[in-house]
């Protein structure tokens, strides 16, 4: 009847991992005092190591599963709905806002599809928002000022809106989050963020728009703009309209979310930057036919610290075969994040798509299941003090 822990400090994770974790590794990430997760691929729950105390998770009987509201159920929310239906254990889905009921997921249980104003009147713990657009603003406000925790992929609002929202946030003490609104399943404001209250960040350039990588690598093969377009959508890489993908817009305000990441708290013009100020220039027939032979064509969104002064531009760009942000293959997502010690960080995943971006708001809703599974004192979230169960120690990666 092992259990896993929820949390192991570097010390005792070396003496229970049993190799799952490199010792090295450990020593690495006490000495830099760097916190991770180890879960198995594609599991949920895992154990966060790091200057933390020996806990047990608890006993899933005894925490009660969260309530979640879902806004919205198109490519992505259908997605997110698969997964919550998957994890009845922890969380249950309260209702599922959709536009027509008659095109609701045949998974959605009937008693489920309701109107927004259905949905906002049901008890809920978190507000899932997946409608888009800056026209949700008002159901997120409303959910945040409830004492509601609000996850959402809606990089349009949070460009725009995203300062006063995460204020009102603090003042009802919940979580706003917002992983998936950059990179799909890439950690890209996490990896920033972590990086900017660290050493700094001096630059970032990346590839954040997987539909433009799909439909630049269907142009290099003669496709024309419009087939391209077609087939990305067919592959669920783009929208019915992929005008923001494809004239920049969309890269231009995943930028702004990470230009506030990396500088938002010592630079006014990072905190400041609005997304149609940005510099760019979206994809046409001839973006490739010109360029170096063998370049990988892709739009490129890029930010830099130069003299004290802020440079932003989104701009599709011929890259060497050797570029790391060339090797992001048909809708993936890169990005490079220079240190402001010199050091160059490197990710990369799955962009564009149903799936990565249900994946990364599924962690976020991972995320709240963890800490709202810590705050009950249920039988078995023992603190672990003198010694360590044995029993438990090979659950340590599960």
């Amino acid at each position: 009847r092992a259990r896993r822990y929820a949390t192991l400090s570097w010390a005792t994770a070396r003496s229970v991992a049993g190799g799952a974790v490199q010792e090295k590794a450990l020593r690495l990430a006490e000495a830099r005092r760097l916190t991770f997760l180890v879960r198995a691929p594609g599991g949920v729950g895992g154990t966060r190591i790091g200057e933390l105390p020996d806990r047990l998770e608890p006993s899933a009987a005894a925490v009660p599963p969260l309530r979640v509201a879902l806004l919205g159920c198109g490519a992505v929310g259908g997605g997110v709905l698969h997964h919550l239906l998957d994890r009845r254990q922890r969380f249950t889905l309260v209702g599922v806002a959709v536009r027509d009921r008659r095109g609701a997921p045949a998974e959605l249980p009937p008693h489920l599809a309701v109107t927004p104003e259905e949905l906002a009147a049901r008890p809920a713990d978190v507000l899932v928002e997946l409608a888009g657009g800056t026209g949700v603003e008002p159901w997120i406000a409303g959910a945040l000022a409830c004492g509601r925790h609000v996850v959402t992929a809606n990089k349009a609002l949070l460009a725009e809106r995203g300062a006063s929202l995460r204020n009102l946030a603090g003042e009802r003490d919940v979580s706003l989050r917002t992983s998936a609104a950059v990179g799909g399943a890439l950690p890209a404001l996490e990896a920033v963020g972590r990086l900017a209250q660290g050493p700094g960040v001096r630059a970032l350039r990346g590839v954040l728009n997987g539909t433009s990588s799909f439909v630049l690598d269907r142009l290099a093969a003669g496709d024309s703009l419009a087939a391209a377009a077609a087939e990305a959508r067919r592959r669920g890489f783009a929208e019915a309209d992929p005008t923001l993908d494809l004239d920049g817009s969309d890269a231009a305000q995943k930028l702004v979310l990470l230009v506030r990441a990396a500088w938002g708290s010592d630079l006014a013009a990072a905190r400041e930057l609005d997304w149609r100020q940005v510099p760019r220039r979206g994809i046409a027939e001839a973006s490739v036919a010109a360029g170096p032979p063998g370049a990988v064509w892709r739009l490129v969104a890029q930010a830099a610290i130069d003299g004290g002064r802020l440079q932003v531009a989104v701009a599709p760009e011929p890259l060497p075969a050797g570029d790391f942000l060339a090797t992001s293959a048909e809708a993936g997502n890169a990005l490079e994040v220079v240190s402001a010690s010199g050091e160059v960080v490197h990710l990369a995943a799955q962009g564009a798509g149903r799936w990565p971006t249900a994946e990364a708001v599924l962690a976020d809703l991972e995320e709240l299941w963890r800490d709202h599974a810590a705050s009950f004192d249920a039988a078995g979230a023992a603190e672990v003090h003198d010694e360590v169960p044995l029993a438990a120690a090979g659950e340590v990666a599960s």
